[in-house]
């Protein structure tokens, strides 16, 4: 570790040094330990899914203690970080902010792979998944900015948001479970902050596995990060001005003003839920159609008209192939919707993808960009659906943001059950009640044990 406190570079970085430091109120930790219990249930969902179950199975790993959730085996920190990383984001049901896209994903993942080799307790590790969260969600936020200028100029270049930003977020709480020096730390965060792990690859229609991975390698980066910080390397305080000070011109307010209010202000209050394993932007599309009348037969509908802000409508794709396709197809999943009178996560399946009538629903379905709605986001992710009928009726409903929104909260007992129903598809029977303990109340159980309790005996039997 460096005997030298780095100060400062800025104004921002002071104010996130500073913040850093601020105390954390219980309501805030209530709201980072829903926000874990979210992630880990989502993680072991995503291990039980094609391919991946089979792959970390059978991937080589170095030994070590940190847990690969939804298996019996252990490994490295950064290894761990990289498959949880991207098991988490798998099945599109992780939580997300609505300014800082999918925010928890990485933090947790990386964090509890390093607060398992701290032996940390786990008020330790939601503590310091807060923290992250914090400065994680402010970054993101400045960086979605640089990311419509440079799709601008560059449409593919890039495209996932998911936890794939900066590694700050992961590297940060992985090292403050640690039990690190106020030095370390500070270096942690400037090590991290230069390094983003982009994806290239488009998941709307295609939905390679790869674009999955990408999440588990900016997890990965992030515990590396903190690794290097805690052994005495040292970040670049001149790499940070010439990065970060120009994103005081992109924002309309300055990049310092997203920095003022940490410990004031907690971000992560305003983090979402998902209540259906597909991407948000098909949500408000979802909670509209479920709020016309549901006794419409699929047989009655001639068509589906879907209106919503820019993003959204980019998923208007009808026939997806992959699970990560259909979850980023708005058709796919109103026409589930519509035949199946629910959206779950048995319906991501190849054989659920590739069902005859889906497909048909799906065609029906047309999604385009409305004004209003574009205007509004992305404060509100809102939708109209209007279903018409064969007979010349139509119905219409809408939704200015949706279900699971910190406006709009996903009731406990209903959040509970979310949670059983992701432990149930990637655990087997034996190990779900020991798992639902520690993932309802993850600030009562040391990082140890809430990793043994997602590794099960055997994966079969699920």
């Amino acid at each position: 570790m460096s005997d030298d406190e780095p100060d400062p570079t800025s104004e921002w970085e002071a104010s996130i040094f500073d913040g850093l430091e601020s105390p954390v109120p219980d309501p805030v930790l209530d709201r980072g330990a829903k926000t874990v219990a979210d992630v880990l249930a989502a993680t072991v969902a995503g291990s039980a899914a094609e391919p991946y179950d089979d792959v970390w199975e059978r991937v080589d790993l170095p030994p070590g203690d940190a847990t690969v959730v939804g298996t019996d085996r252990t490994t490295a920190p950064v290894q761990a970080a990289t498959l949880n990383g991207t098991a988490a984001i798998v099945q599109e049901i992780e939580e997300g902010h609505n300014t800082g896209g999918h925010v928890g994903a990485g933090i947790v993942t990386g964090a509890l792979a390093m607060a398992e080799r701290a032996d940390a307790d786990g008020e330790t590790l939601v503590e310091s998944c807060v923290r992250a969260y914090e400065i994680c969600a402010r970054l993101e936020y400045a960086i979605f900015a640089m990311k419509d200028r440079l799709n601008d100029a560059v449409p593919w270049l890039v495209r996932d948001p998911h936890s794939t930003w900066t590694t700050v977020g992961p590297a940060v709480a992985g090292v403050l479970c640690t039990d690190p020096d106020r030095s370390t730390v500070r270096e942690t965060f400037r090590l991290a902050a230069n390094r983003a792990v982009v994806s290239m690859d488009d998941p709307y229609e295609a939905g390679p596995p790869s674009r999955n991975v990408t999440a588990g390698a900016s997890a990965s980066a992030g515990v590396t990060m903190a690794q290097l910080a805690r052994a005495g390397m040292p970040g670049s305080a001149t790499v940070m001005e010439s990065v970060y000070d120009p994103f005081e011109d992109l924002l309309p307010e300055g990049f310092a003003s997203l920095f003022a209010d940490l410990g004031e202000r907690w971000a992560i209050t305003e983090n979402y839920f998902k209540p259906y394993p597909s991407c948000r932007y098909t949500h408000a599309p979802l909670d509209a159609l479920r709020a016309v009348d549901r006794d419409i037969e699929p047989a009655q509908i001639d068509r589906v008209v879907v209106e919503t802000y820019a993003n959204a409508a980019d998923m208007a794709h009808t026939s997806p192939e992959t699970l990560t396709g259909a979850k980023f197809s708005i058709p796919y999943v109103l026409a589930r919707q519509l035949h199946s009178g629910d959206v779950a996560l048995e319906h991501f399946t190849p054989d659920a993808i590739a069902e005859d009538a889906v497909q048909r629903l799906a065609d029906r379905v047309e999604v385009r960009a409305d004004d209003e709605f574009e205007a509004a986001f992305p404060d509100d992710w809102g939708a109209r659906v209007t279903v018409e009928r064969r007979d010349g009726d139509a119905v219409s409903a809408e939704r200015a943001y949706p279900r699971g929104d910190y406006r709009d909260p996903i009731p406990g007992d209903e959040f509970a059950a979310r949670l059983e129903t992701l432990l149930a598809h990637g655990l087997p029977a034996a190990d779900r009640e020991r798992a639902t303990a520690v993932v309802r109340s993850p600030r009562e159980y040391d990082a140890r044990a809430i990793g043994a309790a997602l590794r099960p005996e055997r994966r079969g039997d699920r």
